[in-house]
């Protein structure tokens, strides 16, 4: 069948809806090959979830927060983070680091600040979409703009929605019950009794900014075995640095062999650091009260410096699900044991991203109605609950593949800040022509199979990570679109270019080969006019970010325990 070369004809203009990092990134490189961006954003400044607000139905991070990723893997493929950043940033430094890209690659002319898309339509006669915007705060539609663009591009979030469970007995509780996305304030719990519900990295980082300010009691009430590790252990080894590509690769062929043997091995390596970082945690009743751990597909260990501890030394409790409200304010847990006195429940339950609200249905990427065989393979409550979005290759609308993205469904091995850098690569180049999409049928098996792999998923257990791209052919089809010739390079024995590399710059080789996977390999070799554009420093900038992750013990740890670790290293121990 032929390729799909259906973007011959189109417009360059493009609009963006968000100014969070994948807005911002998608803006770059989308100008980088020559359309006309125009983003609009809710807030004052780019950063998304990074910027802090007050606005408690605005979903930001807490301000303890530090990244999980390294600020050598989580850049930008061609800006690197300040040299005065620490390993792990800061939320503040996070959200200062994209206002730098923006600056730097001049894309705040191309954003419209404090302004919210209302309405969003497509013209079919003239291939427009249609957006009707007006400044945030506003509820006069004479205060409303329209504008028309050729593509489409939605940026609002992997995090919008809250997922807001409701306990038998609610109504009689007299404490106050607030998800994640709402607490913004800290200091107000000095002193409360708090219940934190759910186990993942939101409520580690809630959990750690309750009993830095003060709370009386903080319970976490979890519903399988807790699987925390640290970012740094206590020999001052970065986890994070310990990923190679060789090691990628590895993972991937176990993967091609058997995803479920590929799964058990890699949930029993977290059970193994765990155990290593925190011996004590092993009869801890986080760990060993008959809880069950998750099924090994759907182990998303917690990333934290000190929930250990906390729980290690008592500061905050372990306690099962939650079975009911018993009181004005008791809470009874699933085990039989209750907790009196309770002002506060904390719902960090999740969210998740609604890429399509402001779509029309007939573009609705989680509107089962566009493809009732395909959404009907997976259980209601992932069709009822918008928890799935069919696209192809976890980004590209398949009701108008040549005029509409979405950002923020899918993840993949892949920091999600270089993820989304190869991402909208792939989709400028994509749109620009110089790579062309499969014919529309192809398109949609391809869905179609992601659908039936995430079915057989859910019969082993829930799957709260829907969009998961897990595979090598993802990587390289990305890759191979963005026209970044990583794998001709890296590996790849058959290729010239492999011998080459290795021939001619021995040492860069196997840094790349046995280094830290560095944001800067995707801009690093030059596609010979086609793909997106190489990036001179790109060389020195990954050597420099191998000498630092090499050199980073003997330099920082000991700083880095001060600051990370306050005191409570017998967690560590």
């Amino acid at each position: 069948m032929a390729a799909n070369h259906g973007s011959a004809g189109l417009g360059m203009r493009v609009g963006i809806i968000g100014a969070g990092p994948l807005g911002v990134v998608a803006a770059k490189n989308l100008a980088e090959e020559g359309f006309e961006v125009t983003v609009f954003e809710r807030a004052e400044g780019v950063g998304g979830l990074w910027r802090q607000t007050t606005n408690t139905k605005q979903t930001s991070v807490l301000p303890n927060t530090y990244t999980n990723t390294s600020k050598f893997t989580g850049a930008m493929s061609d800006f690197p983070m300040p040299d005065d950043y620490p390993v792990n940033p800061s939320a503040d430094q996070i959200q200062k680091y994209f206002e730098l890209y923006a600056k730097a690659f001049d894309i705040k002319r191309h954003i419209r600040f404090s302004i919210e898309v209302v309405s969003v339509t497509y013209d079919r006669a003239t291939k427009k979409w249609r957006l009707t915007v007006r400044p945030v705060g506003s509820t006069d539609e004479r205060n409303d703009e329209t504008f028309d663009f050729d593509r489409l591009v939605v940026a609002t979030g992997s995090f919008k929605t809250p997922s807001i469970p409701v306990f038998k007995g609610q109504e009689q509780f007299k404490g106050e019950i607030l998800h994640s996305q709402a607490f913004k304030d800290p200091t107000k719990y000095k002193g409360k009794s708090v219940i934190v519900v759910g186990l993942g990295n939101t409520a580690a980082d809630s959990v750690s900014a309750l009993i830095s300010e003060g709370a009386e009691r903080v319970i976490v009430s979890h519903r399988h075995q807790a699987v925390i590790i640290p970012r740094v252990t206590k020999e001052g080894r970065v986890l994070e640095f310990t990923l190679t590509f060789r090691l990628l690769m590895l993972i991937y062929l176990l993967q091609r062999i058997s995803k479920g043997l590929a799964a058990t091995i890699v949930a029993r390596e977290f059970g193994k650091l765990q155990d290593a970082c925190y011996p004590a945690l092993r009869k801890h009743k986080a760990c060993a009260d008959g809880r069950e751990l998750p099924a090994a597909h759907a182990i998303q260990p917690v990333v934290s410096d000190d929930l250990a501890s906390h729980f290690i030394e008592g500061r905050a409790e372990s306690a099962p699900d939650i079975s009911s409200i018993s009181g004005p304010r008791s809470v009874k847990f699933s085990d039989g044991t209750e907790a009196n006195d309770v002002d506060v429940i904390l719902l960090c339950t999740g969210l998740k991203p609604d890429l399509g609200s402001l779509m029309p249905s007939e573009f609705d990427p989680y509107n089962p109605n566009l493809a009732p065989t395909s959404f009907g393979m997976l259980p209601a409550r992932y069709t009822d609950e918008r928890r799935v979005a069919r696209l192809y290759q976890g980004f590209i609308s398949l009701q108008n593949p040549h005029q509409l993205a979405f950002l923020g469904s899918c993840i993949a091995k892949r920091p999600n800040f270089q993820l989304y850098d190869l991402i909208t690569m792939a989709l400028a180049q994509l749109w620009v022509g110089n790579y062309p999409l499969p014919p529309q049928a192809e398109m949609e098996r391809s869905a179609d199979d992601f659908m039936e792999d995430l079915a057989k998923l859910i019969k082993k257990g829930d799957v709260k990570l829907t969009g998961i791209m897990g595979a090598i052919e993802y990587d390289q089809w990305l890759n191979d679109v963005a026209g970044t010739r990583i794998y001709s390079h890296l590996g790849n024995w058959f290729s010239k270019d492999c011998w080459r590399l290795w021939w001619t710059d021995r040492k860069l080789y196997k840094i790349m080969v046995t280094g830290i996977v560095s944001a800067h390999f995707l801009r690093l070799f030059d596609n010979k006019g086609r793909g997106r554009k190489a990036w001179p420093g790109a060389r020195d900038a990954i050597m420099e970010a191998n000498d630092r992750a090499k050199n980073w013990k003997s330099e920082h740890f000991e700083k880095w325990k001060l600051e990370h670790w306050k005191g409570q290293m017998n967690g560590h121990a």
